[in-house]
């Protein structure tokens, strides 16, 4: 009878729960080119903004930039800058970074190209990863999850 009560309990608490959670909604910033993979830009869920991995891609034509590594970087940045304003949101939102390098001799600019970024403390959290290969042959891909916090 009483592990009957609590079960009964925890699902009324359970329903009550479900009715004030956070609704899940796309983010695609305007002027983008849907992406052939099937995936969404971010997906901002409640005060939460989740973006996917990023690589060099023109916005307009899909195409992956060509100049290497600091030109692909910056595009990137550029791309997730117009995720961030689409969701209402900027770099001093970003909580968490991970980036995949294709090259680890690539390491140090990397640094100094995201510092020029994130130039605000406390900076985001951050991992950077050596892989074998990134889709479309880029040199690196970067993504991020950022929250809206009170000011």
């Amino acid at each position: 009878m009483v592990a009957a009560t609590l079960m009964a309990i925890g699902s009324m608490r359970l329903e009550g729960q479900s009715a004030g959670l956070p609704t899940k909604r796309v983010i695609q910033p305007p002027d983008y080119r849907p992406t052939p993979s099937p995936l969404s830009p971010a997906i901002l869920v409640g005060n939460t903004l989740y973006m996917s991995g990023a690589t060099g891609g023109d916005p307009k034509t899909g195409q992956l930039v060509s100049g290497g590594f600091e030109v692909e970087m910056r595009q990137i940045m550029a791309n997730l800058q117009a995720v961030l304003k689409a969701a209402d949101m900027d770099l001093a939102n970003v909580v968490a970074v991970t980036a995949y390098l294709a090259d680890m001799s690539d390491y140090t600019r990397f640094n100094e190209i995201y510092r020029e970024y994130f130039k605000f403390e406390p900076l985001p959290t951050r991992s950077t990863v050596a892989v074998k290969e990134l889709a479309r042959g880029a040199r690196i891909e970067l993504t991020m999850t950022a929250v809206r916090t009170s000011k």
